[in-house]
This record gives C-alpha cells, sequence and structure tokens, in this order.
C-alpha cells in the first residue's frame, strides 16, 4: 500500500517588524492599496517596571483601532515578571499569540542583555521562553540571529529553545555585529535550521521573486517567510513574491498610498517635525525602488516643511522616473550567499565550476 501524499503547504509570508515604519497605518493602509502580507509582526514594545500600563504603549496593537492585517505583538526585554504582566495586558485586548524579540542587533540594545543580548545568558533566555509559554501557550513565538559576534551560536543554543512549545522560530541568517550589512550566511542558517525543532521563519533579504525561488531550492522544508525592508523599499512585494508572473508596479497606487499616509500621520502625529521624520523613515527605504532614486532621497531628506515636502514628491510623480527592475532590488546572489543554480551548497572557500550558474 502507498503512502498518502502529504498536501503541499503553500507559503505564508509575514511582514517583519520595522521600528517607525511598519506601525498600525502603514499595515492598515498598505492592505488597502496593495496585496497584504498573511500576517505582520508588530514593532517591539518594551517591557517596563510596575504593572500599570500606559495606553499610549499598547495604541499600535489596539484592535479597537482596526488592525487590517492579522497582527501578532512582539516584546523586547529580559525581565520575566515584566514579561509576563505585559503578555497579559495582549490577553486582555485578546490576542493569543506573542512574540519575543530576541534578535534586535543595535549594540545600544545588545549590551542591556535585550534584544541578540538574550543569547548572552541561557538562564535568562531560557526564562524568557518558559514565561512567554507559559501565559501564551498555543501562541508564542521568538524571533532570533544567528548569533551575536559568531553564526554559530544559535544552533550552539538550540537546545534551550527546542525545551519550550514554541509556535515558531524565526531567524535572521545574519549576526547581531553584521546589523543589516554584508551577506546573509545561509550555511550557518542551514545548520541552526537542522537543529531546530519547531517551524522555521526565514528573514533576511528576501526582496524578489527570484530571491524565494533560490531560498526554496536550497530550503525546500520552509514555507514561512519574513519581509521587512523589502515592504519599505517595494510596497508591492507580497503580490510580486506570491505571483510566478509578478504584476507590473503602479506608480498611481503608490502615490495614493503616499498620499493617504501623509494625511493619516498629520492627523495621529504630533506636529509637522513628527510628520515628516515619519515620511522620512520610509523614503529611506522607497527611494530605493525608483530609477534615479538617490537624487530623490537627496530632494525628500533636506525638506524640513511639508509643503516642501508635498512639492518635491509632488514633481517625483509629475514626471514619474520609473520603476527599477527586479534585478537590482534582489538580496541574494549565488556564490555570496552559498547558494548555486542547482540549489546545493556553495563551499565556504568558493564555488566549484558546474557551468550551472549564469
Amino acid at each position: 500500500m502507498s503512502e498518502p501524499v502529504q498536501p503541499v503547504q503553500p507559503d505564508a509570508f509575514c511582514l517583519a517588524p520595522l521600528r517607525g515604519v511598519t506601525v498600525r497605518t502603514f499595515r492598515n493602509l498598505h492592505a488597502l492599496w496593495f496585496t497584504p502580507p498573511d500576517r505582520a509582526v508588530a514593532p517591539f514594545i518594551p517591557t517596563f517596571a510596575g504593572e500599570k500600563i500606559k495606553p499610549l504603549l499598547l495604541k499600535d496593537v489596539d484592535p479597537e483601532l482596526g488592525q487590517a492585517v492579522p497582527v501578532v505583538p512582539q516584546v523586547i526585554g529580559k525581565d520575566p515578571v515584566q514579561l509576563r504582566t505585559l503578555l497579559h495586558a495582549f490577553k486582555a485586548m485578546g490576542y493569543r499569540s506573542a512574540d519575543l524579540n530576541a534578535g534586535c542587533p543595535y549594540p545600544f540594545i545588545v549590551r542591556k542583555g535585550r534584544g541578540a543580548g538574550l543569547m548572552r545568558d541561557e538562564v535568562s533566555f531560557a526564562r524568557m521562553l518558559e514565561v512567554g509559554c507559559e501565559v501564551m501557550p498555543q501562541g508564542f513565538s521568538v524571533k532570533v540571529r544567528l548569533g551575536i559576534d559568531r553564526p554559530e551560536l544559535l544552533a550552539a543554543h538550540m537546545a534551550v529553545i527546542n525545551g519550550f512549545p514554541l509556535r515558531e522560530v524565526t531567524i535572521h541568517a545574519r549576526t547581531a555585529r553584521q546589523m543589516y550589512e554584508g551577506a546573509v550566511d545561509l550555511q550557518a542558517f542551514a545548520a541552526a535550521l537542522e537543529a531546530c525543532r519547531h517551524p522555521v521563519v526565514y528573514n533576511g533579504d528576501l526582496r524578489t521573486r527570484a530571491d524565494l525561488l533560490l531560498l526554496k531550492s536550497r530550503f525546500p522544508q520552509i514555507t514561512r517567510w519574513m519581509v521587512g525592508r523589502a515592504a519599505a523599499v517595494d510596497p508591492f512585494v507580497f503580490a510580486r513574491l506570491k505571483a510566478e508572473a509578478p504584476p507590473p508596479r503602479d506608480a498611481v497606487r503608490l502615490k495614493g498610498f503616499l498620499d493617504d499616509y501623509l494625511a493619516a500621520c498629520e492627523a495621529e502625529l504630533y506636529g509637522p517635525v513628527s510628520v515628516m521624520g515619519r515620511m522620512k523613515e520610509l523614503w529611506r527605504y522607497l527611494h530605493q525602488s525608483l530609477a534615479g532614486g538617490e537624487r530623490i532621497w537627496k530632494g525628500v531628506r533636506v525638506c524640513r516643511a511639508l509643503h516642501e515636502y508635498r512639492r518635491v514628491v509632488d514633481a517625483v510623480f509629475a514626471s514619474f522616473p520609473g520603476f527599477v527592475p527586479d534585478d537590482m532590488l534582489r538580496g541574494l546572489r549565488r556564490e555570496e550567499n552559498g547558494l548555486c543554480a542547482s540549489g546545493d551548497a556553495v563551499p565556504r572557500d568558493g564555488c566549484s565550476d558546474c557551468n550551472e550558474c549564469p
């Protein structure tokens, strides 16, 4: 008797937490104007001392304010008592899932033992996971890096992660020291993936359909993907990742989204300086998808008033320069990322000439 054929799991795409960009207003308007992700992890909320929670701290994940995409709140901290307080607040809001940020690479966070710094202390890390799984028994997850300085650290610590009933583990395939620079380390990621007993979400330089296909050829067991900066660079990214023939980008939709986002920021933020800061934070990424983007970014960056910003952006779309081709947006290149056309891993000492790669 033959074995039953297992159904192929569809790919699921998650919007990564990008502080100052993927906030509730961005998430909701992105879903209105573009193909949305299947879910989103909200930018992290820090733990705090005491039991009284300021409503402003939870505003970004408040269901009553509207969440167009299913949202998972994310916590950053190192104190399990404080974590418990915040997770109970999420439960009171109706959430049954939450994520622990154990991957933030910024040095001032890491030095305090938070974010990626949690990996320096296995005991503290384990206590945070224990509390998370106790309060959110069906829906606690963790986002990590390959390590702080060494990419082998995560695989070495995987026994701690495997000891708890986590919903999933998101792995950004870089070390904290790398921040967001340099190539992702897919060999170290493969080692961590093999050691992990939980469902794994891949994160790191997934920007185009070509990137996705390369990753799927190397890691066919992965069906969960997290996209962060690429969604700010190219708001059309989820449609283009999901489609075998990526649909064209549309300048009219992009302009409509930007106009709505500006209006929403003006309504929600306190004063033009805050609004300008929010728009510039988005354009810091968005310009990369436009032809002549550096020139456009320079024009936006020097704006000091909203009327200046509107003038610059209106001029861009009045004579729209076009979008850059996908090949210029790609995050993964075969040899530098440990991939070849056949899907095999490339040795660290270089690629053998198999004549398969263009």
